[in-house]
């Protein structure tokens, strides 16, 4: 996204947190498909939901979005869930900002609901109704039922959103080269290694090299192409 339009957009991500309020972050993406390094949150409003600042990364999920091209299918989807790093549940939807049909940003909101659950809960209970802490009224518009957001400041939160950190975090767990492969397919699956650092940072949490991380990259890659 070109500065003039990071520039509009910013001042509508402000414009939108002050009419919507406290309870509901708006977070603009500048999103480059050329070299996702350059993708970042260009503007946010009420970052207090979820800790996140300019220039943070794109999450998990955004990157799968943009690896797995939603934008072309649709211009928007709603209603999915998102986490944030004190395990907060929210309700994230997003708005795909293309040019023709290339995608250049996402204008996404995220709703925080706890205050209001917090609230309908003590009503509930000095009515002494109870309901089932599991119902979920609000369905999400599209086929990411499946799928939780996990809204994160690094890129290190942004891995753990994939693999499961006690794997990466214990030491007394030694993984196989396999093992090793496995949990790199999963990451490039998912777009990982689009973002600036990633192959460092991987390396680090899988205590390797980062020639082994290339190396793995290559295996996955050639395992690719002899399935074709």
């Amino acid at each position: 996204m070109d500065k003039n339009k990071e520039i509009t957009y910013s001042n509508l991500v402000q414009f939108l947190g002050k009419v919507l309020g406290p309870n509901y972050e708006v977070v603009l993406h500048s999103i480059s498909l050329d070299n996702l390094y350059n993708s970042h949150i260009a503007a946010i409003a009420n970052n207090h939901i979820s800790g996140r600042t300019k220039n943070a990364p794109l999450t998990g999920m955004v990157i799968e979005m943009v690896k797995n091209k939603e934008y072309l299918n649709k211009d928007f989807i709603t209603n999915y869930k998102g986490i944030t790093k004190d395990k907060k549940e929210i309700r994230s939807s997003t708005f795909f900002i293309k040019e023709k049909d290339e995608l250049v940003g996402a204008l996404c909101i995220n709703f925080d609901s706890s205050r209001y659950s917090e609230i309908s809960k003590e009503i509930l209970e000095l009515a002494q109704i109870f309901i089932n802490p599991t119902d979920n009224s609000v369905k999400p518009d599209n086929n990411l039922d499946q799928s939780i957001e996990y809204l994160s400041e690094s890129l290190e939160d942004v891995i753990y959103s994939i693999i499961d950190p006690s794997l990466l975090e214990n030491e007394d767990i030694t993984l196989s080269q396999n093992h090793k492969i496995n949990i790199v397919r999963e990451l490039e699956l998912k777009g990982i290694f689009q973002l600036k650092g990633a192959v460092p940072r991987v390396a680090e949490l899988l205590r390797v090299s980062e020639p082994s991380v290339y190396r793995y990259l290559k295996i996955i890659e050639r395992e690719k192409k002899e399935a074709l």
